[in-house]
């Protein structure tokens, strides 16, 4: 039978039920006419009297909020509650004052109150004759007692007084106590005297915070605190500048000859607009009229002086000269540079993403796939295949049709007729599965009439908490309509492959969009490679990049390499401090009050393309592949042609979680996931996964979800506009200086002792490399170690005549036997990892 999906109830409309149906009971039960309400409310009425009618205030008030305000009342203070029902016992114990006739005793008032409750019972009257004069039931048998027992109206009153104060304690004592802890901490100011005329300038050292109507600089800061240990100062040269007054209170700059220069402009003047001091209770003083200090200095009188003729005529000489050594200026202690403080993060809500209505789409699939199963079991029928369609189950793109047995008969004859099924079904496209996983039946996969669109928004909201696992992301929804997501630190690297029009620059989209929503600037840093330049524009000054967006393949080499360093920099870190990954480190940091260390994940698009440009560039990625995940730095490898010389074994064994989307042929579909299946896809997300996370037998058939442009523009906008961009510096400059220091070498001579030195050490790192292997050619070590056909050429003949390598080919096209072997050769694949000295 099809597994029909519930639809989810809407929260508004529950929430109005709801607040109906307590205001409901609560008119009912002040009623209070009928023998079966009055039978559920005796004992409220019995214990309590007339104030029964308190609670049913009660449940009113409550109906009312819920209804206006759309939630229930929530007490956070369980004193609250407590002081709620001290003051109601209070209120209780003062009306016991007033209506309970204390001369006429317990045994009269019980009698009494019982003969008049059973009256009231027989009675039809409602509620508006509680008050007839002369009952005595609406004291409650509560009050009786009270009243009663103490015979004495002025101890009622002092109890009625205690658990008035109790319940005003309770109420309000922990108000009264953060009051009083607040100014405990209000520490009194010394007060200053203020300058005549100005006031010194500060910098602003505020903690980021985010407040309404905040519009933030879009310009990127450049600095050296994104997370590597490297604290980071913006200054602002309006600010470097020291000021005082002369004698006469005039403004005038300072400057010091340490930081004049002779081809620096004149200052320019710098407006400071007078300080309002606010009005104090001390009496101010109002002048009468304005003084000019420049008009009202002293005049000093000319003093004479008498005139000494020989010194007028005296004649030049030459004085005697000394050199004297100038004192060395003191140099300045630079002050220690300010740590950019983390920032508030609050994540974008997913209010702003999109959803779909797919009800339609939805009752005309129920409706094929009925028609469908009849179909199937008569083609069945006629190739004798001795098996039946036993039921479906609709995702979002295809239906799995379940394929059941009879005792003789084998899967094997079901998956030779698929074709013979699809024409017959019209030419429809079908995918035979010959196990489904935890089920004793087959499955023949057809696409549905209308493939339903999943939105972004149902499976970023269906992702797990965010503190358990900060890097989760979705692959999408499987065929019963679960959606799959694993994490990124588990995964730890992703290969993603498809042909123009599969979705998959969605898909990498998504995966973006996650991360970037769920996890803040300060804890994850993106690198975004785009070749083609177009692709990645939108998330153009993104506070979560580590860099400026990478369009050349040779920039991509240097900041893979920078990488590398970096993950064998934080290595360091870690053994220096006990730590084995990242999580460690940053829970370790957080407790010493320490800088944590952002995860990094690096998007490479269109890795064919980087690879035919620059063909060292698979070297730090093999690298990063193998290491890295403990160090926090995760790949993402997005490719159009998943050749073999592209996706080699050694990236693609290093790289676990496999996503093929259609391919153009079963070739592309085997690189990717080692069998075909691929090029039968529906292209638009419909996907084939292969991750030991989401299932360790097979593949996995899911479809991706759809987010849109605008919802793109929309996250990366509230982005911009919360969070300011600091881009690291270390990745600033990706131009690769070594070739200018070898053109530079070339003069002195020295390039040739340089370049026999780094051609042995490549010889010798590609000779460990090749004792790992079994048979080994030049091409092998030209494709695998990325070098060139004369270089590879040498490097073979050289393995020969050390014995290395054979010198006679054993008639197969693997090439020479290899003679000797390292302690990490392996026999069980031909695909071995290549060696870290290989690597750098």
């Amino acid at each position: 039978m099809a597994k029909t999906e519930r639809k989810p109830i809407n929260p508004k409309l529950e929430n109005l039920v709801k607040a109906f149906s307590v205001i409901l009971i609560a008119v009912i039960a002040a009623i209070n006419v009928g023998k079966v309400i009055r039978t559920f409310t005796f004992l409220p009425i019995y214990v309590f009297g007339a104030a029964y009618y308190l609670f049913v205030l009660l449940l009113l008030v409550l109906g009312f909020f819920r209804l206006f305000v759309g939630k229930k009342l929530e007490i956070s203070r369980p004193t609250l509650v407590i002081g709620l029902i001290l003051l109601f016992l209070a209120i209780f114990s003062f009306a016991c004052v007033a209506t309970v006739p204390y001369e006429k005793g317990f045994d009269n008032l019980l009698n009494q109150y019982n003969t008049d409750l059973g009256s009231y019972y027989k009675s039809s009257s409602s509620f508006l004759n509680l008050f007839a004069k002369g009952t005595y039931w609406q004291h409650g048998v509560l009050g009786i007692v009270i009243g009663a027992n103490l015979k004495n109206k002025l101890v009622v009153i002092v109890i009625g007084v205690v658990l008035s104060v109790l319940a005003l304690t309770f109420m309000f004592l922990p108000l009264i106590v953060k009051l009083i802890r607040k100014e405990k901490k209000e520490q009194p100011v010394e007060e200053k005297k203020a300058e005549p005329d100005i006031q010194p300038i500060e910098e602003d050292n505020e903690e980021y915070d985010i407040q309404p109507g905040f519009e933030s600089d879009r310009t990127p800061f450049i600095n050296e605190n994104s997370g590597f240990d490297k604290p980071s100062i913006v200054l602002d040269d309006s600010l470097d500048r020291n000021y005082s007054h002369n004698d006469y209170n005039e403004f005038s700059p300072l400057t010091f000859p340490s930081a004049r220069k002779e081809s620096a402009p004149a200052p320019t003047p710098v407006v400071i607009q007078p300080v309002v001091e606010e009005p104090t209770e001390e009496p101010v003083i109002e002048e009468e009229e304005e003084i000019n200090l420049i008009e009202t200095r002293p005049v000093e009188e000319p003093q004479k002086v008498q005139i000494n003729n020989d010194l007028v005529t005296m004649q030049p000489i030459f004085a005697d000269t000394e050199n004297v050594e100038p004192e060395p200026a003191p140099i300045p202690t630079p002050e220690p540079p300010k740590k950019r403080k983390k920032v508030k993060w609050i994540p974008p809500s997913s209010e702003m993403l999109q959803t779909y209505n797919n009800d339609e789409a939805k009752e005309l699939n129920q409706t094929v796939a009925t028609q469908r199963v009849e179909a199937i079991n008569q083609i069945l029928a006629n190739f004798k295949l001795g098996a039946k369609c036993t039921g479906y189950t609709i995702g979002p793109s295809i239906t799995r049709y379940n394929i059941e047995y009879e005792p003789n008969a084998t899967v094997k004859s079901i998956d030779a007729k698929v074709d013979d099924i699809s024409v017959r079904l019209g030419g429809v496209s079908a995918r035979f599965t010959p196990i489904v996983y935890g089920s004793p039946y087959s499955g023949l996969e057809i696409p549905n009439a209308e493939i339903t669109t999943v939105s972004f928004k149902e499976v970023f909201e269906s992702l797990p908490d965010v503190k358990k696992h900060p890097l989760a992301v979705a692959f999408g929804k499987d065929i019963s309509g679960k959606v799959i997501s694993a994490d990124f630190d588990e995964f730890p690297h992703i290969l993603v492959a498809g042909t123009t029009g599969s979705g998959k620059s969605i898909y990498i989209h998504s995966l973006i969009a996650t991360l970037i929503m769920r996890v803040s600037p300060d804890d994850l840093k993106i690198v975004l490679v785009d070749p083609k330049k177009v692709e990645m524009t939108k998330y153009r000054d993104m506070p979560h990049l580590l860099c400026p967006i990478i369009t050349e393949a040779e920039k991509t080499r240097v900041m893979l390499t920078k990488l590398v360093a970096e993950m064998e920099h934080r290595y360091e870190q870690f053994a220096a401090n006990g730590d084995s990954n990242i999580k460690q480190y940053n829970e370790r940091a957080k407790d010493e009050g320490l800088d944590t260390m952002p995860y990094i994940i690096v998007v490479l698009d269109e890795y064919a393309d980087l690879v035919d440009t620059c063909k060292d560039i698979s070297l730090p990625v093999v690298s990063i592949a193998q290491k890295a995940r403990a160090a926090g730095i995760h790949l993402l490898i997005s490719t159009q042609r998943p050749s073999t010389n592209i996706i080699t074994g050694v990236i693609k064994g290093n790289l676990p979680t496999h996503v093929a989307l259609m391919t153009a042929g079963y070739v592309d579909s085997n690189v990717i996931i080692g069998e075909g299946g691929a090029e039968k896809l529906l292209g638009k997300g419909d996907m084939l996964v292969q991750s030991p996370l989401v299932s360790r037998q097979g593949v996995t058939r899911l479809q991706g979800c759809y987010i849109q442009n605008k919802e793109i523009g929309n996250i990366v906008g509230y982005l911009k506009e919360h969070y300011d961009t600091f881009y690291d510096e270390n990745y600033l400059d990706l131009v690769d200086h070594s070739k200018e220091a070898g053109q530079a070498m070339v003069a002195s001579g020295e390039v040739e002792k340089e370049a026999d030195a780094a051609e042995e050490a490549r010889y010798q790192s590609i000779k460990e490399w090749v004792l790992t292997q079994e048979f080994v050619s030049m091409s092998k070590i030209q494709r695998e170690c990325s070098v060139g056909f004369n270089r590879a050429g040498r490097f073979f003949k050289r393995l020969q005549q050390e014995g290395v390598v054979s010198t006679e080919v054993d008639g197969t096209s693997k090439g020479c036997r290899v003679l000797g072997h390292g302690e990490y050769y392996s026999n069980d694949s031909d695909n071995v990892v290549a060696s870290n000295e290989l690597i750098s």
